[in-house]
């Protein structure tokens, strides 16, 4: 190392004990009190740079930053004394200043202004990756790293006198990256200037990489907490927001953080959406309504405009250095409380008329039995069914019902009092709940009103539409025990009232509901029938006026059922045609009948044909005439000798398409006829456009002759219009000579009842049968049909 005498004294001059003192004092300097200082300023630092958390209130964010500031001034204070200590002790001895140098932990270099190193430490030569001796002539410059090279431009000099070192990325020789920090002093001077300055480097690179973890990982919080779309807010223990993310500023309608400094009081109102002014006592309902569960709670948000909210929050607490602090995720639900309101009106409102709809009605009913049975009160339900519905959703369709059916809901609703109920079933049946009524009176007068506003036109797409009500009415505990007794009593009463001709209310009895449990029988056995072989067929003959020829008979289905014994046509029919059953019984009879008929012919009777009369389901079904065809390929009966027998209603519905039918079956070469003549309501009209082979004169038309001159007259008008429709005419219920004589001499071509045969089973028609192979007296088959 070269000196000159001007910069640095002589050997000799350099007491021992002078240089082992500042030795000593440079020790205790350089490790017992600057290490830890830069410890205190670098927490001092992350604390006010809040990299360890919010830091709440302000002024102990002040007071990190004063530790900051005076600890910097120390460490400036003791480095400049280090920097003087070391100076001193260079000039004390060469030996004792190449010592320090050798056994400094840090990088220290000897270098020219220009940074060409003379002398580098073993320290030094650790953290560049070098050989002793191989960074001599080399400049530390080289040794920098590229994104720190501006820092440098001037060379080095420019950092002696800096009162704090300069941070860089140094490069070894095996690219191994290490932050220091640089200080720079004098060593030797030249007229004045310096010739030689010395650089010290402090290895810093835990260090740093220590505060880049800290401050990635604050950047990473952050980054989660701004974008995050549940709001994160933190509070202090006087409930006041220390920190807010800009989800929780948007959900409060804020600026971007607003929230920060606010206090709930400004952001949790009470039930009333009224401001509060106890910021700690809300934190403590927060608390205790969100409990020990995980899913938060509902309470209500204050917007910045005022308006209110509902807000999901979720309320966690910790402590930092014995700082209770509580951590919310808020999140706004408005938009889910929307939905949970659609979907529970769905669960309990009928989406059509908004009435309550069958769940919410049970719930109900039970409430008021229950309410009757505390207070021995009395309830009435009404069970209300729209008459004749059906035809106007058939002949204007369903948008034109659902109109009827809203308007309907309307007027029910505007009959009863505010506390009672009006709910929608299903369909077009409704049903009302009267609760705490005083007598009878004012449940028929409820129900009288319901059947008036009911019975007024409905103006529907320019149309005045017309229904009616059939009301049944059960009051409890009067007429029931229990809500299921109740509703199935009701039922049975408004089924009453329908029978009864419609447009009218009928009260629930014992008898309605032996009446219900016999249907119900009924209903189950038909199920099985089919399957058990309990139905079977009867004929009852048809015969020629004139001749007194058995020409024909008609089909008729019976049943006799192991529970219930014989059931009359007359109350199983009408079951089968509301259930459906009455196809595959329809089905059965065609196909029966008309295998029985194949089996006559072969006996030798082929020109007696057999009536099988069609349900409207089967015509309605659309397949009828095919599956005609296919019962009389199977069975081989000709189609001439099979007649189709069907009813003045089912012309009438939808009378293109029956005609269609109509045509279909007439192509096949079957006959058809129309049953129970002047019953119905078809129009003459009507007549000339269907391919009809015959009509059935009503036995209501027969019964009066020839004494009744209605009777007379209608039976005449009949079969003058037959006759010019070129149409066979078939009367029914005949039981008198004199009814038999007289609708012949009108024209009627042939004959059925009592005074022919009744009914009678297979075997016996073909033995009438076979022996009416002449004209015979009327006795002798009424006696042989028997």
């Amino acid at each position: 190392m070269s000196q000159t005498d001007d910069s640095k004294p002589q050997a000799g001059n350099r007491p021992d004990a002078t240089a082992s003192a500042g030795a000593g004092i440079l020790r205790t300097l350089s490790h017992d009190v600057r290490t830890p200082l830069n410890n205190i300023i670098g927490f001092a630092d992350m604390i006010s740079g809040e990299m360890l958390g919010p830091v709440s209130p302000p002024q102990y964010r002040e007071y990190a930053e004063d530790i900051h500031k005076s600890g910097q001034r120390i460490l400036d204070l003791l480095n400049q004394l280090l920097d003087d200590q070391r100076n001193a002790a260079f000039a004390a001895s060469d030996e004792q200043h190449d010592n320090l140098i050798e056994l400094a932990p840090d990088l220290i270099a000897i270098c020219d202004v220009n940074g060409t190193i003379d002398v580098l430490n073993p320290a030094g030569c650790a953290i560049l990756d070098l050989e002793p001796g191989a960074a001599v002539g080399r400049s530390l410059s080289r040794f920098v790293h590229p994104d720190y090279e501006p820092l440098l431009e001037d060379g080095f000099s420019h950092l002696v006198g800096e009162l704090r070192p300069t941070s860089i990325k140094l490069v070894g020789e095996e690219a191994r990256e290490v932050y220091v920090d640089l200080s720079a002093a004098v060593y030797d001077q030249t007229d004045g200037k310096p010739s030689k300055i010395m650089l010290v480097a402090r290895d810093v690179t835990e260090r740093s990489k220590r505060v880049k973890e800290l401050t990635e990982r604050e950047e990473f919080l952050r980054a989660i907490m701004d974008t995050t779309a549940d709001g994160l807010i933190t509070i202090n223990e006087k409930g006041i927001v220390e920190t807010a993310n800009p989800a929780a500023d948007r959900i409060f309608g804020q600026d971007k953080g607003g929230l920060k400094g606010k206090s709930l009081a400004d952001l949790i109102p009470d039930a009333r959406g009224k401001r509060q002014s106890d910021a700690p006592a809300i934190l403590d309902a927060i608390r205790d309504k969100c409990g020990d569960h995980d899913y938060g709670c509902e309470v209500l948000g204050l917007r910045a405009d005022g308006g209110s909210f509902p807000v999901e929050i979720n309320l966690s607490d910790f402590r930092l250095r014995d700082r209770l602090h509580h951590i919310a995720v808020v999140r706004d639900i408005t938009e889910r409380k929307k939905a949970e309101d659609k979907l529970k009106f769905l669960a309990w409102r009928d989406p059509l008329t908004h009435l309550p709809n069958r769940y919410l009605f049970t719930e109900r009913l039970k409430e008021s039995t229950k309410h009757a049975d505390e207070t021995g009160g009395r309830a009435a339900v009404l069970f209300v069914d729209l008459d004749n519905f059906k035809h106007i959703n058939d002949a204007m369709g369903h948008g034109a019902g659902d109109i009827v059916l809203q308007l309907a809901a309307k007027r029910l609703e505007s009959c009863v009092r505010g506390k009672d109920t009006v709910a929608r079933l299903s369909g077009d049946e409704f049903t009302v709940i009267l609760e705490s009524f005083r007598d009878i009176d004012e449940v028929e007068a409820v129900a009288a009103r319901m059947l008036r506003h009911l019975a007024q036109p409905f103006l529907v797409e320019g149309k005045e539409l017309y229904t009616s009500g059939s009301i049944g009415i059960v009051v409890y505990p009067d007429n029931c025990d229990t809500v299921d007794d109740l509703l199935k009593n009701v039922y049975s009463a408004s089924h009453h009232a329908k029978k009864q001709g419609r447009n009218n209310y009928q009260f629930y009895s014992s008898t309605l509901s032996a009446n219900a449990l016999r249907r119900l029988a009924v209903e189950h056995g038909l199920r099985t029938a089919l399957k058990n072989d309990e139905l079977h067929l009867l004929y009852q003959p048809k015969v020629d006026l004139g001749t007194r020829r058995v020409i024909g008979c008609e089909a008729l289905v019976r049943w006799t059922s192991p529970d219930l014994g014989p059931v009359s046509p007359v109350e199983f029919i009408p079951v089968a045609e509301e259930t459906g059953l009455i196809i595959n019984i329809g089905d059965w009879v065609l196909v029966t009948a008309c295998r029985q008929a194949r089996a006559w012919m072969d006996k030798g009777m082929d020109d007696v044909s057999v009536a099988v009369n069609l349900s409207a389901r089967q015509f309605r079904k659309g397949v009828l005439a095919e599956r005609v065809h296919e019962v009389l390929e199977q069975t081989g009966l000709p189609p001439s000798n099979l007649d189709l027998e069907i009813t003045e209603s089912m012309l009438v519905e939808n009378a293109d398409e029956t005609v269609a039918v109509l045509q279909e079956l007439k192509a096949l070469g079957v006959s058809l006829s129309i049953d129970d003549f002047g019953t119905g309501y078809s129009s003459l009209s009507y007549l000339t456009k269907f391919p009809l082979d015959a009509l059935k004169v009503d036995r209501s038309f027969v019964i009066g002759l020839p004494d009744s001159p209605d009777a007379v007259t209608m039976a005449k008008a009949i079969i003058n219009m037959a006759q010019n429709l070129r149409l066979k005419v078939i009367a029914e219920g005949i039981e008198t000579e004199r009814q038999s004589d007289f609708l012949h001499a009108l024209g009627s071509d042939i004959g059925q009842g009592y005074l022919f045969s009744r009914p009678i089973l297979f075997d016996d028609f073909i033995k009438l049968a076979a022996g009416n192979v002449t004209p015979f007296p009327a006795e002798k088959i009424r006696k042989s049909g028997a």
